[in-house]
């Protein structure tokens, strides 16, 4: 009896081997794959431990992968971020628009500023029609104690290179002249970014219009503004990337950076 139940246990791990063996074998060599690549937290130039975040070199690489790999046949970007830096959003944008694999992307709770700029390097956005986005713009502020300080008789002396060196300090107001120089960055960045979407998203004028002023919009009005293609759930987005991707058994793989897991070799989601 002893040995009866070590030959059935033996085969019953066995034939779970076979499963997945064969499982992993189905879908990286010869069944195709929809790729899967989420970006979630705040848009950063690098990690950090006390936030979610997403970086460039956290999507690059797996953007790189998805055009290697000839079993991927198209990608859905899952996108839940309220934006964040300027040089890091229009980083992974640019990655994204390089791609000629088709690409779909599907906002959550909220796509706005940066994470926006990175959708609309996609070739399709679907969203919930409660879904916050917009916030076409930058901005830039700081904390000013002059007033403060003088109230209680404390002095602000700093020594630097140059006589701009510390505008943004907290402890002095800015000048005027530094406020234009300060206006002129936060234009030009605005100007990018405008135009980016613009061109990406092929914007009529009112339409760039609409949305210049920075205002964030829920997705069921963004539609009519150009920002989005269409509503639907991410089962919905998942049913267009594969008709996009002429793909229609195709198994969903969730990529992650660092490499692959068992179950998304499985594409168990």
């Amino acid at each position: 009896m002893k040995n009866q139940g070590k030959f059935v246990l033996g085969l019953l791990v066995g034939a779970a081997v076979v499963i997945i063996v064969v499982g992993m074998f189905s879908v990286v060599s010869f069944g195709s794959t929809i790729a899967v690549i989420r970006i979630k937290g705040t848009i950063s130039s690098s990690p950090s431990f006390l936030f979610e975040t997403t970086t460039p070199h956290d999507i690059l690489p797996l953007i790189e992968r998805v055009e290697e790999d000839p079993s991927i046949r198209g990608v859905l970007f899952e996108i839940d971020s309220p934006g964040g830096s300027v040089v890091a959003s229009r980083e992974i944008a640019y990655g994204i628009r390089r791609m000629e694999k088709p690409k779909v992307c599907w906002m959550g709770d909220i796509a706005a500023s940066g994470a926006y700029w990175i959708a609309s390097s996609c070739d399709h956005i679907m969203a919930d029609p409660l879904t916050l986005t917009g916030s076409i713009g930058a901005t830039a502020s700081y904390l000013e104690f002059s007033e403060l300080f003088e109230k209680y008789g404390i002095t602000y002396e700093q020594i630097t290179s140059g006589e701009r060196k510390d505008t943004g300090t907290p402890f002095r107001n800015i000048t005027e002249e530094e406020r234009d120089k300060m206006q002129y960055i936060i234009d030009e960045i605005f100007r990018y970014f405008l135009d980016d979407v613009r061109e990406s998203r092929s914007l009529t004028e009112e339409q760039a219009e609409q949305i210049s002023s920075g205002d964030v919009f829920l997705a069921k009005d963004a539609v009519e503004m150009g920002l989005i293609d269409s509503l639907g759930t991410m089962r919905d987005a998942k049913e267009r990337v594969k008709e996009m991707s002429g793909a229609e058994y195709a198994e969903f793989v969730e990529l992650k950076s660092g490499g692959l897991s068992l179950l998304d070799l499985l594409g168990l989601m």
